[in-house]
């Protein structure tokens, strides 16, 4: 074989490689907390926003277990995050729309863990429950908004969803997920009713046996950073993507190229002896 035909298979073994490595699989799906997404919670609340008129800020974090994922991937790219109105909540003064002037929603990984740690999950500081990874997903204006009728049983529209401008990549086997709403101070919340449908929520007793739990501090103008934390959770809906391990991909892509290399050679040696 001369050069070129030399060059020729070897890019074809790095083009062989490429295509594994680059052409991976990803799975998207949903994430239910809790999981399975069809029943309804045991109550409903603002959470994880706050009431119409409200300027003062308010900042809440809600932990989730990391088993609600492992199971389905090891790494998942997280896209989204949906909240339910609660079944009936509509009313003749409840709007069916919500706008906040200006929101933050932020991710991270966290060791907060909502079995054990603290009285109820989360420490009541909230500055110390983010983990170092935290990113922010969205920061603006949001308008959200439900088709729910009043005395709907239906459980499983997921109305409210916040599509992000910046995903995040999280690995269950690092810690728990953490989720963070922050309506900045001054921030305006409204809607087109006197309070907007109040969101499906659960709560349970400590230990959290649901694997969630929540920490709110509903006025940041006081200037304080403690505020309060218990075991009730809105029910949530994680848009994902299920990212496979690169490390895995190149392994498998870098065993078929070599094999490759091994045939060329193989074929090379032949046609040498005839």
């Amino acid at each position: 074989m001369d050069r070129y035909g030399r060059r020729l298979a070897c890019g074809s073994v790095l083009a062989c490689l490429a295509v594994l490595v680059g052409t991976s699989p990803a799975v998207a799906g949903f994430i239910f907390s809790p999981p399975g997404g069809t029943t309804s919670g045991n109550g409903q609340g603002v959470a994880p926003f706050a009431n119409v008129g409200d300027t003062n800020g308010n900042r809440y974090q809600q932990v989730y277990s990391s088993s609600f994922f492992s199971s389905v991937g090891p790494r998942h790219r997280i896209d989204s995050v949906a909240f339910r109105p609660k079944q009936g909540a509509l009313g003749s003064f409840i709007g069916n729309t919500l706008t906040l002037s200006d929101v933050i929603i932020q991710l991270s990984t966290t060791r907060r863990n909502a079995d054990t740690d603290f009285p109820n999950g989360l420490n009541a500081d909230l500055a110390t429950n983010p983990g170092a990874d935290a990113r922010v997903v969205y920061r603006g204006a949001l308008t959200l908004t439900t088709d729910r009728l009043f005395g709907d049983t239906d459980v499983e529209d997921f109305d409210f969803l916040i599509n992000f401008q910046d995903s995040f990549v999280y690995d269950p086997s690092a810690g728990n997920l953490l989720l963070e709403v922050i309506i900045p101070a001054g921030a305006l919340v409204g809607s087109n009713g006197r309070n907007f449908t109040q969101l499906d929520s659960f709560t349970d007793g400590f230990p959290s046996r649901d694997g969630t739990a929540s920490a709110t501090d509903a006025n940041l103008l006081d200037g304080l950073t403690v505020g309060s934390n218990s075991t009730t959770g809105a029910v949530t809906r994680f848009g994902t993507t299920v990212v496979p391990e690169p490390a895995s991909a190149v392994v498998f892509g870098g065993g078929v190229g070599l094999a490759a290399v091994a045939a060329w050679r193989r074929r090379r040696a032949a046609a040498g002896s005839t």
